[in-house]
């Protein structure tokens, strides 16, 4: 077998390995988070903040008129159990009886539009909870599955490896440094040569060059992007 393809097979397993890496990358991403799930625990967490909110609204009010119903029922029964006979503080209790239950129907109107509001929020609420319950199955069923995927890819990869270290000692060292350092700066160290033109950088490559190509024990490269070369 020529040096050329020991270098381009050398080449195809690095091509296999770097989309392996690629795939892995691509599930640890999946494996770290997960948008769908972040995004139903975001709208959980607002609606529940939502709830929260009116609740504690709907909790003052309530606090709020037991304190004034606390006020009047005392001085109603001043105002009507005889122990309060002078005609002109008997209106003034009166007054206030009125001025306090003026304010509890207030906040008992004020109540009712919290009441209604905090049935909006619960029923937001428990949707928002449904969603993220469902979020956080898809998610456990969607990390089963990734970290099956991670195996299989990490089992294919240590392969791919191996068999690149295998391939790389068939290699001469300095051309396997050669190969090495160029795949480092070009991304692909090997490019074909197609009509006249170099595939890499589609530069037009010398005869001399062209028929180095057929030389089993020499590699031929690129006078321009050095990449090195082969006719096929």
């Amino acid at each position: 077998m020529s040096l050329i393809t020991d270098v381009r097979t050398l080449q195809e397993i690095d091509d296999e390995v770097a989309a392996l890496e690629s795939s892995l990358a691509e599930v640890d991403a999946r494996l770290a988070r997960s948008e769908a799930l972040e995004a139903a625990e975001a709208a959980f967490a607002a609606a529940d903040a939502a709830f929260q909110e009116v609740r504690r609204a709907q909790r003052d009010l309530e606090a709020a008129i037991a304190a004034l119903t606390a006020k009047i029922v005392p001085e109603e029964t001043r105002l009507y159990d005889g122990s309060v006979r002078n005609p002109k503080e008997l209106t003034a209790i009166q007054h206030e009886v009125e001025h306090l239950k003026s304010q509890r129907s207030g906040l008992e109107d004020r109540l009712l539009e919290v009441m209604e509001t905090f049935e909006a929020a619960s029923a937001a609420r428990a949707a928002a909870e449904a969603d993220l319950a469902a979020a956080r199955r898809a998610r456990a069923a969607d990390i089963e599955a990734l970290e099956a995927k991670r195996a299989d890819l990490a089992a294919r990869m240590a392969a791919a490896r191996a068999r690149r270290d295998a391939q790389a000692a068939r290699i001469p060292p300095a051309s396997l440094r050669l190969y090495d350092d160029i795949r480092r700066r070009r991304g692909h160290a090997v490019a074909r040569i197609q009509g006249s033109s170099c595939t890499g950088c589609r530069v037009a490559i010398p005869e001399s060059i062209r028929r180095k190509t057929f030389d089993p024990e020499a590699l031929a490269q690129c006078p321009n992007c050095e990449r090195i070369l082969y006719v096929g």
